[in-house]
């Protein structure tokens, strides 16, 4: 969050918010620019052809990362890029790791 543009802060000052997030209606707008942006800076590129398909190549292979509202799959043959991937996702958002992929959204996957 930035505070308006008129407005100074001095060291150590905070902001108090009026309104959560999550109750307006730009807030899944801001919760995909704040997962694009963090998601670009460890190589991955979006699809031209899905928005919420990401891939990231490298020479050991791919991994391709699919984000629906708040939930993703990480997938590829590149399985180091895959945990380090994770990693870096954990030190940014707050994630559960749901272990093998069986179901997403209500399709059984085996």
């Amino acid at each position: 969050m930035r505070p308006p543009s008129d407005m100074e802060l001095s060291l150590g000052m905070v902001l108090r918010l009026l309104k959560a997030l999550y109750g307006l209606k730009q807030s899944s707008r801001a919760w995909f620019e704040k997962f694009h942006t963090t998601i670009t800076k460890i190589s991955f590129v979006q699809s031209p052809n899905d928005s919420a398909l990401f891939i990231r190549h490298c020479s050991s292979g791919y991994v391709f990362l699919l984000l629906y509202v708040d939930d993703m799959v990480i997938t590829g043959d590149d399985i180091k890029g895959i945990q380090t991937t994770k990693k870096y996702i954990y030190t940014v958002f707050e994630m559960t790791d749901m272990g093998q992929l069986s179901y997403f959204l209500g399709i059984e996957v085996h």
